[in-house]
């Protein structure tokens, strides 16, 4: 008898953007809209009024976003401060970096509709992991 390794579902995402300001477009569904029932007082019929702006839900029992947003790197070069310790000079990377951990299956869709921004190939080792 020959056992078979299951593969189990792929849960961590590492996505990146162009800039913050892509944000609500690329990842309109993990955003919330509140509402507020108003009546008509003439009619007496009732309708749902946008309350405020919609919002980044970061963390669900289905997912958890971790923004880091700028990452960046050292350039291989040393700078010295004006006490004299030296540093490594860091220079951004291109982008805008979110990891997206799946919690189960229900946000698996809207997470794998963001494959146009998937970091390929995953980093080797990330900037930040989940503990």
């Amino acid at each position: 008898m020959t056992e078979e390794l299951i593969e189990a579902p792929k849960r961590d995402f590492y996505v990146k953007l162009n800039s913050e300001a892509d944000m609500p477009t690329a990842l309109a569904a993990f955003y919330k809209q509140d509402y507020s029932t108003v009546t008509d007082p003439e009619t007496g019929e009732t309708s749902q009024v946008p309350q405020g702006d919609p919002y980044l839900v970061t963390t669900t029992h289905d997912y958890a976003m971790d923004i880091l947003g700028t990452i960046h790197k050292p350039t291989g070069n040393t700078l010295t401060d004006s006490e004299g310790h030296e540093y490594p000079e860091m220079a951004p990377i291109d982008g805008w970096h979110i990891n997206i951990r799946l919690g189960g299956e229900k946000r698996r869709a809207d997470v794998e509709a963001l494959s146009q921004y998937f970091v390929d190939p995953e980093p080797a080792t990330p900037e930040r992991v989940w503990l």
